[in-house]
């Protein structure tokens, strides 16, 4: 059984989502937006990439995304900053660290930078999968990200 089919039988045979779901990615290597791309096109998934410090966060005010993926390593800001700043311009999104790092002391300073958890990177497709079921679960009717961490 193919790891994609056994997701899908974890998950109760429910399927991710269908064109629903607007992804912001910022700074992520070659290889993540490679996966991130084909996983898109499976699922017709929205995706927006970025580097500029300008752009990520005029995107992230002025369009709605369910989900924000955020680079450890972004060049010129500290990822700290970057996500005070994206929280703050954005609290219907939920934002996702990729780190190469995942443990409770940086789930905790996510959270507290208004966050809402750690994905491992190099990213591979079950954990990617899962992030997108993650948000689609908190959707609510009118389109919007409910409020509230279920870590």
């Amino acid at each position: 059984m193919w790891l994609p089919d056994w997701f899908k039988k974890r998950q109760g045979s429910r399927p991710v989502p269908e064109g629903r779901v607007r992804i912001l990615v910022l700074s992520m290597s070659f290889e993540d937006r490679f996966l991130l791309q084909r996983l898109g096109k499976q699922h017709d998934w929205e995706l927006r990439f970025t580097y500029s410090p300008r752009e990520r966060l005029n995107l992230a005010s002025r369009r709605h995304f369910q989900l924000i993926l955020c680079d450890h390593n972004q060049p010129g800001y500290p990822w700290r900053e970057v996500m005070d700043r994206l929280a703050a311009c954005s609290p219907q999104s939920r934002i996702l660290l990729v780190s190469p790092v995942n443990d409770d002391y940086l789930r905790r300073d996510v959270i507290q930078q208004g966050g809402y958890d750690v994905l491992l990177r190099p990213l591979r497709e079950e954990s990617a999968l899962r992030a997108v079921q993650a948000v689609f679960r908190f959707v609510s009717p009118e389109g919007g990200v409910s409020i509230g961490c279920q870590c």
